[in-house]
């Protein structure tokens, strides 16, 4: 069972999003590029949370916490709302 804690914690990782997404600026500076990421990340938080939603084992839950964080830290330091792509050496 989530706490109330890490339900604030969700939700302010929510939030964050969707004011990092009305800030967000294409590091391109077109303004068209900009709004295609703007709606990226809307519709990628969206369908993260939406999946998420139900999940009530703690330990998964702050897998999706770290993650969400990570991803907006990487997504700030280099730019870019995409995922990186992990290359996997054989």
């Amino acid at each position: 069972m989530m706490t109330a804690a890490t339900r604030a914690e969700v939700l302010g990782l929510y939030y964050k999003i969707f004011r990092l997404a009305r800030k967000w600026k294409s590091s391109s500076g077109l303004e068209e590029e900009t709004v295609k990421e703007r709606q990226y990340i809307v519709e990628e938080a969206r369908k993260l949370f939406h999946k998420n939603k139900n999940v009530t084992h703690m330990e998964t839950i702050h897998q999706c916490i770290e993650e969400c964080q990570a991803r907006i830290e990487i997504g700030l330091h280099y730019g870019i709302p995409y995922p990186r792509p992990v290359s996997i050496s054989v």
